[in-house]
């Protein structure tokens, strides 16, 4: 009956009477009050029963609204359990983990073809705050390793959403909630998704912050582009336990460290152990761990040279790229056409006493 009722959605001509239907059948499936016992208000019922419907829109805002209340009703349902939840791990093989896996959802939207902006917020911050529920059920059973992979899930998708708000006039209370949690999870952790995050500063809701909430604005602002003196000058004037729940001091440090080896390494082709331990403030002895671990998180590739005490490097990501950056490529350039000059001035002296 109800697959019946939902088909007849399709041939009515006006489209506004069209999306209050719709609304109001899926609000009756959201708020239906038979019990978990009942196998018609589980919650996998309900899911069921809109899916049913979403396959039978061919509308693309319509499909995309209902995604957005199924990936709801999979997390913050009043029949949801803490196992109905976990189902959204990846590796649990559903459907909706699938699809909240990696690019999935992104990929799908692009299906739908013509969506509005406003279609497109809306359903990154349900699936922000969907894997961000996953996230914290892990954490409550214990499942680290699922609830770090949940927590960069859930910071890709609020990253896509802010990106979705062209102007910070456009900026409202929603994105400013979601660019405070987006800030603090790239504080949290800036290695993982360390090119998702290198723009996450010219975020129009970002840059909103920097009135709004200034020491974390200054705060991220350190972890994009400053090194670990920056975030102990930092710590003298601002009290950390305000995010305590949010940022652990020990491993920003860790991170903080981590990333100012990566920008020493972009400001330099060969770093002496003791620059390098300068820098991050620790003993020449602990250099190479350093350097093993920045190689291990994919921020640099290098080599060391044990005997002359340096690290080569052979490639780093950068982490901002601006008017220094570029005379440094400048001056890089010019050694390299000067070195192929030498080379090309050689072979040519060699042809002609040839």
């Amino acid at each position: 009956a109800f697959c019946l009722l939902a088909a007849l959605f399709d041939r009515i001509n006006d489209d506004a009477v069209t999306i209050d239907l719709i609304q109001s059948l899926v609000s009756a499936v959201e708020q239906s009050n038979v019990t978990v016992q009942q196998e018609s208000g589980s919650v996998h019922n309900k899911i069921g029963m809109l899916c049913a419907l979403y396959n039978l829109m061919s509308g693309s805002s319509e499909k995309c609204w209902i995604l957005g209340r199924i990936l709801h009703l999979a997390a913050f349902d009043k029949s949801s359990s803490e196992t109905s939840i976990l189902e959204l791990l990846p590796d649990r093989k559903s459907a909706l983990g699938t699809l909240l896996e990696g690019r999935n959802l992104e990929r799908m939207l692009a299906g739908f073809g013509e969506l509005s902006v406003e279609n497109e917020r809306a359903l990154y911050g349900i699936a922000s705050k969907v894997v961000g529920k996953l996230a914290q059920v892990c954490k409550g059973k214990g499942l680290e390793e699922e609830a770090v992979s949940a927590e960069s899930s859930k910071q890709r998708f609020l990253l896509k959403m802010l990106a979705t708000y062209e102007n910070v006039s456009d900026v409202d209370a929603e994105a400013r909630s979601a660019a405070r949690d987006a800030a603090i999870g790239a504080i949290s952790n800036p290695v993982s998704l360390f090119a998702e995050q290198r723009c996450i500063m010219s975020l129009p809701p970002v840059v909103a912050l920097k009135s709004e909430d200034a020491p974390l604005y200054a705060l991220l602002e350190i972890f994009q582009q400053g090194k670990l003196e920056d975030f102990q000058s930092f710590t003298k004037s601002n009290d950390l336990s305000v995010y305590e729940d949010q940022i652990n001091e020990e491993d920003a440090i860790r991170n903080i460290r981590l990333l100012s080896l990566c920008s020493l390494a972009t400001e330099h082709e060969e770093i002496p152990y003791d620059a390098i331990a300068s820098t991050l403030q620790v003993d020449e002895d602990d250099v190479e761990s350093w350097v093993i671990a920045a190689v291990s998180s994919g921020l640099v590739s290098a080599k060391m040279d044990q005997l002359q005490r340096v690290v080569m490097v052979e490639k780093c990501a950068v982490r901002r790229f601006g008017i220094e950056q570029w005379k440094i490529l400048q001056e890089r350039l010019n050694v390299w056409k000067k070195n192929v000059k030498g080379v090309l001035d050689g072979l040519k002296q060699k042809q002609s006493q040839a």
